[in-house]
């Protein structure tokens, strides 16, 4: 069993799951990740790396027929 995550792993997941569901790349991604998840620069960066091998199509939000 592995040990749960601290608050500061959480917020970095969060964070690459959201920049992997953007359609387009999310310029100057370091600040808006420490801005909007509360990160460090170092945490934005994991989170970068993260999400580079997320499959986007699982976090990106569900689209309608027609749209």
């Amino acid at each position: 069993m592995s040990a749960p995550l601290q608050p500061s792993e959480i917020r970095t997941l969060a964070a690459a799951r959201w920049l992997a569901s953007q359609v387009k790349p999310v310029p100057h991604a370091v600040p808006v990740l420490k801005g909007r998840f509360q990160l460090s620069g170092l945490e934005a960066c994991q989170a970068i790396a993260l999400a580079r091998d997320m499959p986007a199509k699982n976090y990106a939000p569900k689209q309608e027929d027609g749209e």
